[in-house]
């Protein structure tokens, strides 16, 4: 018999719209491709994993010179996936990665009373690069080794895999794989409210990609998550379903819904709840906003009466 939290996750699946279920899809076949048991694009690079040749988190910091050698596929993997973020926004962090879609994936059949909304207690954008920093620094003090042995891009897949292969399972047994199952598996993923607390707040490769995303968003040929300034009423529906925290409302005379792209991660959750249609993704949209343009005039209007 199926339980009743399950049958509310059917429930749920039945309910996507066309976005959710194509991010579905995708994330699917991320974990496919790039985790174990099945991993068809990592064994391709002798590796089950993205914990190999093909990690592109080992070529971030001062080693990046060396890897470029070494683990050429993990660099080149890494600047493709900057490189796609840079031009249509953070389709590999929302919709390939298998560390965040596996997390994601299991923190849906756990009940949201139990779940840590770890973007309201802390700033996620500062956090995340001062992560990035000290990240980049550790290798520099001689204490490298204590990133590969903390890290999630590798522990979280490799968590899943082990369900399937044994001898994943025994590579798990030390006493950094446990801290590590503890912390990205549990705390950071499958209890954090969107299960993706460690891509907020402790992935170097989220980092850069937040960072990327954030200067490609002003430019005028790039793909982002955007809103029709002119068509929002502010009513904050986009705002509270945002897993990120990444739109808040303006609280001017004006409400207009805000995002800001070194959080969002482009989940598209926004779109799906807007009542309005009014959030797209897109280029930068032509529709000029009037909304300020108003404001200035009923204030010069009202100082002009007044005086």
């Amino acid at each position: 018999m199926k339980t009743i939290q399950e049958m509310k996750f059917i429930q749920k699946l039945k309910k996507l719209d066309n976005k959710q279920r194509l991010r579905y899809s995708l994330m699917i076949i991320g974990i496919l491709a790039l985790a174990p048991p099945v991993g068809f694009i990592t064994q391709l690079f002798g590796s089950g994993t993205l914990c190999g040749n093909l990690c592109p988190r080992m070529a971030i910091g001062t080693a990046f010179t060396r890897e470029l050698f070494t683990r050429t596929a993990g660099v080149a993997l890494l600047f493709i996936w900057l490189g796609i973020t840079f031009f249509f926004g953070r389709w590999m962090c929302s919709h390939v990665c298998p560390a965040g879609s596996l997390t994601e994936f299991g923190s849906k059949l756990l009940p949201g009373r139990f779940k840590i909304d770890y973007c309201k207690i802390v700033d996620a954008p500062l956090f995340r690069y001062g992560f990035l920093g000290a990240y980049i620094l550790l290798p520099v003090v001689g204490v490298a080794s204590i990133c590969c042995a903390y890290c999630s891009f590798s522990v979280i897949p490799e968590t899943f895999g082990a369900l399937f292969v044994p001898r994943l399972a025994n590579m798990l047994t030390t006493g950094s794989r446990i801290v590590s199952i503890l912390l990205f598996v549990f705390l950071l993923g499958i209890f954090a409210r969107d299960g993706r607390g460690h891509c907020h707040l402790v992935c170097p490769v989220g980092a850069l990609d937040s960072i990327m995303n954030a200067i490609g968003a002003k430019l005028p040929f790039t793909y982002r998550e955007r809103i029709h300034l002119d068509d929002c009423s502010g009513c904050g529906y986009c705002a509270t379903s945002c897993p990120a925290w990444a739109i808040q409302v303006d609280k001017s005379a004006e409400k207009i819904a805000k995002i800001d792209q070194r959080k969002c991660y482009q989940c598209r959750l926004c779109e799906s709840k807007c009542p309005k249609n009014v959030i797209y993704y897109g280029r930068p949209s032509r529709q000029k906003d009037h909304r300020n343009e108003k404001f200035v005039e009923q204030v010069l209007i009202s100082n002009t009466i007044q005086d």
